[in-house]
């Protein structure tokens, strides 16, 4: 037997290598063309972006001013301490704001410092003011800039004293007893002008004392940085997907490789379609073939030719007998199955091409002999 050299290279007829070439090539064209429409696409949108950007930074500050006393050598008390009521005589307070936005912008407004004195319900849970007394610590002023920046201050001295005996007097008159707090607030009104919009505001940053209790703490609110930006919506491009171009390009570039696949491939040689329709019958009719080493067919026996696998397997099934092959490594070696009863034999022999311009209408033939099932074509002898 001759050994055969196994072809490592893809074997594919030329109608299908010219199939799949075709399409390889549409996919390229369409996905080039994809990526092409993704690079130069003129899509918009909107989006929102700030025009002007514009900040109010509130500052508070205070000094606790005590009474003589034999307890405290220094009679200035700096913040965050705790202060005892009856040692202290005023407090200095100290309110600023700083403007920070773009030139040419009207920044305009007014600031006061007001007070306020609370005096609330004793024993729920929920802070609920009894009542509440207000005043004016400094009159109204008012401030208009198109600068970049403006500071802005106001100062005030705060009679603890004072306030903590008004509202000892409010508890004598009513007769009922609240804790009361004093609350003292810089409040500004502000308008920020721009070409684009006009926005206003207001600050309030405080300062909250506690009147009526021996000892007590201040504590500070709304001194928090304050941002107002004014925005416009604009028309911007969509930005290139470059994502999605890479797949494009990358399906391209595969279906690229694909057909330089393809056309290094090489048609299949006779020995391919035959061992092609051998290994078509092993896999349909494996369950009734027995592979054999040697060929017992001789002349001893009576030979009847069968037309096709179909027959010989209503043969075997009719005399209830295997159908045999001579084995061999290589499948376009099996060249005939066959099937012993007594002294005959019947005998089918694979349809072997014997012209490589004919290999795909032999191959066709072949396939169509030997794997129909409904033939009617009886047996030769």
């Amino acid at each position: 037997m001759k050994k055969r050299i196994i072809q490592k290279r893809l074997k594919i007829s030329k109608l299908h290598k010219r199939y799949f070439i075709m399409v390889l090539i549409i996919l390229i064209l369409a996905n080039v063309g994809l990526a092409l429409n993704e690079m130069m696409k003129k899509e918009t949108t909107e989006e929102t972006q700030v025009a002007s950007s514009f900040s109010n930074t509130p500052g508070i500050t205070y000094k606790v001013y005590l009474k003589e006393n034999v307890l405290f050598n220094d009679l200035i008390q700096p913040e965050d301490s705790g202060y005892f009521s009856n040692l202290t005589d005023h407090i200095e307070v100290s309110f600023d704001n700083k403007y920070q936005g773009v030139n040419g912008t009207e920044y305009k407004g007014n600031y006061a410092l007001m007070g306020e004195i609370t005096g609330w319900e004793p024993g729920t849970e929920t802070p609920s003011p009894a009542w509440m007394k207000q005043f004016v610590i400094s009159s109204k002023k008012n401030f208009q800039t198109t600068d970049g920046e403006l500071n802005f201050s106001q100062s005030a001295n705060i009679d603890f004293s004072h306030f903590n005996a008004f509202a000892v007097q409010v508890a004598e008159q009513t007769g009922y007893n609240t804790s009361c707090t004093m609350k003292v607030t810089m409040v500004v009104n502000y308008t920020i002008t721009t070409a684009e919009e006009e926005v206003t505001g207001t600050l309030q940053p405080s300062l909250t004392i506690p009147l009526g209790a021996k000892y007590f703490k201040i504590t500070k609110a709304g001194n928090e940085e304050i941002k107002n930006d004014i925005t416009k919506t604009v028309e911007v491009q969509v930005p290139i997907d470059y994502t999605k171009i890479g797949l494009f390009l990358a399906v391209s570039l595969l279906c690229l490789i694909l057909i330089i696949f393809f056309i290094s491939s090489v048609e299949p040689t006779l020995i391919d379609v035959q061992s092609k329709q051998v290994r078509k019958l092993l896999k349909s009719h494996g369950n009734r073939l027995v592979a054999v080493y040697d060929n017992i067919v001789n002349e001893t026996l009576s030979i009847c030719s069968v037309h096709s696998m179909s027959d010989m397997v209503k043969i075997a099934d009719e005399i209830e007998r295997p159908i045999l092959y001579v084995f061999q490594n290589d499948l376009a070696d099996i060249k005939e199955f066959f099937i012993i009863e007594h002294e005959k034999a019947y005998l089918y022999k694979v349809p072997v091409c014997q012209h490589k311009e004919k290999n795909k209408k032999d191959s066709a033939k072949a396939e169509a002999s030997t794997e129909s099932g409904d033939s009617n074509t009886p047996v030769t002898v």
